[in-house]
């Protein structure tokens, strides 16, 4: 049955309950022609406006509405297919709905199937989408939930409270904002494109965007092309990263990391995998990493920086021209070092590019700065790196805030429990956070003394190393003990080395009374059953700076001169003393570290 009513300009079309499917087209101007398997009831009614009101339809319904129109639906029960109009207005659809080229805006409430759009300036969403979504060509999408997979094609701004699945964004012009994803996420923007994502579930690839701002990613995370800045909270999976101009922060990521091509200042808490990273490292910029695994550096051609590093493996690279020892501290200068790079290397780290390093002792040794200074800006670097992700999660916790406000009129009571829903995963980031910090202390522990005790300075001719008192302890307790299991001259060599350090008498003394009467008396019934006789020479006298507390050496002390009345054996003992030492080091009693220092202060050979 077909009924025609005439409207005036701008009419408004209000509907009650559809039984079955609607369908509307534009049609002649100023008419509205109602076709349906029953006859219904229709009236004009003047309130704030001219409204044509049409009760309830049984069955399917099709209208021929004029293009500048604005329909209103309260209940649509079957599908919905709307074309042509100016505005269509649904609460509640419990089917599938099609709206094409419109020329102002879809507004829905809770649609239960699947949303199609295209070519529509405005589509916001007040309820959840049960389905999938697929728009097209839109100027802004407001949507507070969607249960299923969603994909914005030419989008312009995306404003999105949670997607349950999958989420495509092919061609994204200005912003996307999501708390949510419970997929993937694919995200291709342009050079003024920001993006912020409070969590993905799944992995996330962004190409191309201004600015980047990330929560939580559980899966991997691929970005490429960002003319601004980035920032990450968590990473699950790899992390790749290729083409940043801005700076980029990082909280933790859980597996390895490809950096590559890296303008700007780069921070990241944690990498538990391997890490590779290439990088420009401008002038005044600081590049603060710590990785649990391997790193690879790569140093651009003309190196301008200053690289801090602990490294817990070996430190290899073609400018060193050898591999150096385990568990070290190094610092290399290169050009001007006016950019800055601190490193915490669990592992090996390997060193590409560049021109040769200067330090103060030659490539292949490294560079000691204070070790006060040292230690403090690690302990905050680490506090640094850990609170990133508390940083992060307050930003994220305001970005919840401000999408719950924006997403009111379009999103209601699910918009506040996709808030609550992203603060309880950023309470639980931030006690990841805090779990982080500690592991850090413990992990940083090694690196430096407990207790805050004095550090040892020693210096000998161009060489220079620091240390803390207890490891000069426990190289008299491993030279007592190497000994007293057979290890010819081993007291001696060490005790000499340290005299020609210019630790004189007090270290020996002050270790002897750490240990007790019992302790010194079984060390001399050790020496004296020793192959060789300790050698006599007298230690020479404390400076007054020794005097006070026992650990400062001499500016620059010479070795001591020994006497013997056989001349033989007083040239056989420094070979001795230098084979004692590297047995003790081929056994494991010394470091590395402390047998080169100890091997330079007896002597050349």
């Amino acid at each position: 049955m077909r009924q025609t009513v005439s409207v005036g300009p701008l009419p408004r079309i209000r509907v009650g309950r559809i039984s079955g499917d609607l369908v509307v087209r534009p049609g002649e101007l100023q008419r509205v022609l109602i076709e349906s398997d029953h006859a219904l009831e229709t009236r004009l009614a003047r309130e704030d406006e001219e409204s044509l009101v049409i009760g309830d339809c049984r069955g399917d319904l099709k209208l021929w509405l004029p293009a500048d129109a604005v329909l209103s639906v309260s209940r649509l029960a079957g599908d919905g297919n709307i074309q042509g109009i100016r505005r269509c207005e649904l609460e509640e659809a419990l089917q599938d709905l099609v709206a094409e080229r419109l020329t102002e805006a879809l507004i829905l409430g809770r649609l239960a199937g699947d949303l199609r759009v295209r070519a529509v300036p405005l589509v916001q969403v007040r309820g959840e989408i049960r389905g999938e979504g697929r728009v097209r060509e839109v100027e802004r999408l407001e949507a507070s939930t969607v249960v299923g997979d969603l994909v914005v094609e030419g989008g312009g701004t995306v404003l999105l409270g949670s997607v349950g699945g999958d989420l495509r964004l092919p061609a994204v012009a200005a912003s996307l904002r999501c708390g949510r994803v419970g997929g993937d996420a694919l995200v291709q923007g342009g050079g003024d494109t920001g993006v912020v994502l409070g969590q993905v579930k799944g992995d996330l690839e962004l190409l191309g965007a201004a600015q980047v701002y990330v929560g939580s990613v559980e899966g991997d995370a691929v970005l490429r092309d960002i003319s601004g800045g980035v920032e990450l909270g968590r990473v699950g999976g790899d992390l790749d990263c290729r083409e940043v101009a801005g700076q980029l922060r990082v909280s933790h990521v859980l597996a390895d990391a490809v950096l590559k091509r890296v303008h700007a200042s780069l921070e990241i808490g944690t990498v538990e995998g391997d890490l590779s990273l290439q990088a420009d490292f401008p002038p005044g910029s600081a590049t603060r990493l710590n990785v649990n695994g391997d790193a690879v550096l790569s140093l651009p051609a003309q190196a301008n920086l200053t690289l801090r590093a602990v490294v817990g493996g070996n430190v290899s690279g073609a400018d060193l021209g050898q591999e150096l020892g385990e568990t070290r501290l190094l610092s290399l200068v290169y050009g001007s070092g006016d950019a800055l790079v601190d490193l915490r290397v669990a592992q090996d780290l390997r060193l590409q590019g560049g021109d040769h390093p200067r330090t103060s002792e030659g490539a292949f040794y490294s560079r000691v700065w204070s070790w006060e200074d040292f230690e403090q800006e690690m302990k905050a670097f680490g506090r640094t790196m850990t609170t990133l992700g508390q940083e992060l999660a307050r930003e994220m916790t305001r970005l919840a805030q401000d999408l719950t406000r924006e997403l009111a009129g379009a999103g209601g009571e699910s918009s506040a429990r996709w808030s609550e829903e992203v603060l309880r995963m950023l309470e639980e980031q931030t006690r990841r956070a805090q779990e982080r910090a500690a592991a850090w202390e413990r992990r940083f522990a090694r690196f430096w003394p407990q207790g805050g005790g004095p550090r040892v300075r020693l210096r000998f001719q161009e060489r220079e190393w620091q240390m803390d008192p207890e490891r000069l302890y426990r190289m008299l307790d491993q030279a007592q003990r190497a000994a007293a299991e057979g290890v010819a001259g081993a007291m001696e060599a060490v005790e000499r080395a340290l005299r020609n350090l210019g630790l004189a008498s007090s270290t020996e003394e002050r270790w002897r009374a750490s240990r007790g009467p019992a302790a010194e008396s079984k060390e001399e019934m050790s020496a004296t059953q020793s192959a060789e006789p300790a050698s006599g020479t007298e230690p020479r006298k404390p400076t007054s700076s020794a005097q006070q507390s026992g650990w400062h050496p001499a500016e620059q002390p010479q070795p001591v001169a020994e006497s013997s009345s056989d001349p033989a054996a007083t040239a056989a003992e420094p070979e001795r003393e230098r084979e004692a030492i590297l047995r003790m080091i081929a056994e494991g009693r010394l470091s590395p570290e402390e047998g080169d220092m100890l091997l330079e202060a007896l002597g050349p050979e």
